[in-house]
């Protein structure tokens, strides 16, 4: 390996324990609950897909419901169901919402699908789309699901 190769591979790992550290000051500072509300809602649609479901859209203004209640909760270190309606616009016909918390997206996700309840809720074929919202609090993350049909 010549002295320039090696550089190359020095900036290279710098560059990648830069991005690191910004992902985890991101994550700490909550700028990224929509990143990981994406990477709930592609969790859902794979559990869907896997089942020959249709995809659920994504709906901005369940995921605002969503975000608003994940901060309720993680700020009160507790977990509840909200007023489903509230803050929902008209021209839906079916509302569900799944809270939870885990340490990860993921492990919510296995919790969620090892629940029949909340699994019933992520596979009704009834719902269209969902918003999901996702609040940090001492060290877990508060996810909150609405579905809409």
């Amino acid at each position: 390996m010549t002295v320039a190769t090696r550089r190359r591979s020095s900036y290279r790992l710098v560059a990648l324990m830069t991005v690191c550290l910004l992902g985890v000051t991101a994550f700490a500072t909550g700028c990224t609950s929509r990143e990981l509300g994406g990477r709930s809602h592609a969790l859902i649609n794979a559990e869907r897909a896997r089942r020959g479901l249709p995809e659920l859209a994504w709906d901005d203004n369940a995921a605002d419901k969503a975000q608003a209640w994940a901060e309720r909760l993680a700020a009160s270190r507790s977990l509840a169901h909200s007023r489903l309606a509230d803050g929902i616009d008209a021209g839906w016909q079916v509302l569900g919402e799944n809270v939870g918390f885990a340490r990860s997206v993921d492990e919510a996700h296995t919790g969620f699908m090892n629940s029949p309840k909340h699994r019933d809720a992520i596979l009704n074929g009834s719902y269209t789309s969902v918003g999901v919202g996702i609040a940090e609090s001492g060290g877990l993350l508060y996810v909150v699901q609405v579905f809409r049909g």
